[in-house]
């Protein structure tokens, strides 16, 4: 005997789990529906479109948009860096696509990475070494992308897109 589950069984299981646990793809969700294993019963594409759907655009446009201008933003566990960032502008829109596109600006200033011979250096002093600064500047884009996947994108199904971190002091 053969089982087949249509996406309409898979996306009524989903919207039970968001009634009873509440709306965001978390590690429970992402261990309940083995999203990081290939025999997982959705993709994390197919969670963030069903949480949309579950939230509805409107609120989960207007939840991204609150969460998105909290600034300042503040990423402290993310391979030694610790600094703040802002979200300065958000455009198009685009939740047919599940996305967002903002620019976002970093006080560098403020800012500190520990690099790994055991320096302790502001992103400034980092960022403007010739030797490294091009992988610091890579290591803070990243994350920042994950912040944005860990904080907004799980509680809104939106995919979040900068291009690049400008930095500045705040």
């Amino acid at each position: 005997m053969k089982l087949i589950i249509t996406e309409s069984k898979h996306k009524s299981v989903v919207f039970k789990y968001f009634d009873k646990f509440g709306g965001e793809v978390d590690n429970q969700f992402i261990n309940m529906f083995k999203l990081d294993d290939r025999t997982g019963m959705v993709s994390y594409e197919d969670a963030y479109k069903y949480l949309i759907e579950w939230r509805g655009e409107e609120e989960s446009k207007e939840l991204a948009k609150t969460l998105l201008l909290q600034n300042p933003h503040h990423i402290d566990d993310y391979g030694g860096y610790d600094f703040f960032f802002e979200v300065v502008d958000i455009d198009n829109w685009r939740l047919d696509e599940g996305n967002v596109v903002v620019n976002v600006k970093v006080n560098e200033l403020s800012g500190t990475v520990d690099l790994i011979d055991g320096d302790h250096k502001t992103l400034d002093d980092a960022l403007n070494n010739e030797d490294y600064g091009w992988e610091v500047d890579n290591e803070i884009n990243w994350g920042i992308d994950e912040y944005f996947k860990k904080n907004i994108t799980s509680k809104t199904g939106i995919n979040i897109i900068f291009h690049k971190a400008e930095y500045h002091t705040l």
